[in-house]
């Protein structure tokens, strides 16, 4: 599983937002600091500002800020709204089975191993909140 640069743009952008948690942030400030080109901020803030994560003031004194507590978004929250769910194979996506046995309706020894990984890594991204990075 690799995530997507809009992925972990949003990411920065959450953190950054959290360790200037009391002020109200420019696009073009943050998108400086971060490293970030403008035009790729504002697509990225976009979204993650529809997830429901950030908020913006509009006008010339305008920005943006964190609409919840930063110690209650997590790493998972961020990447499922990006991505959706996380899913490290397609087997253990929704509705599918193992294509191996497909007949049988039975599971693999690679597929019960994959979920078990699936499981820890969402476990492990559920217990890491933006304060902790």
């Amino acid at each position: 599983m690799q995530l997507q640069i809009t992925t972990d743009y949003a990411i920065r952008i959450v953190c950054y937002l959290a360790k200037h948690q009391n002020q109200l942030l420019t696009a073009r400030e943050m998108s400086d600091q971060l490293g970030i080109t403008y035009a790729y901020f504002i697509k990225v803030v976009s979204r993650i500002r529809q997830a429901g994560f950030i908020k913006s003031v509009q006008g010339s004194a305008g920005g943006y800020f964190l609409a919840k507590d930063a110690a209650d978004i997590t790493l998972y929250d961020i990447i499922e709204a990006m991505e959706g769910q996380i899913h490290i194979n397609r087997c253990l996506e929704n509705g599918r089975c193992c294509s191996r046995f497909a007949a049988d309706k039975q599971v693999c020894q690679v597929h019960n191993f994959l979920e078990s990984l699936q499981d820890n890594l969402i476990t492990a991204l559920k217990s890491k909140n933006i304060c902790d990075i």
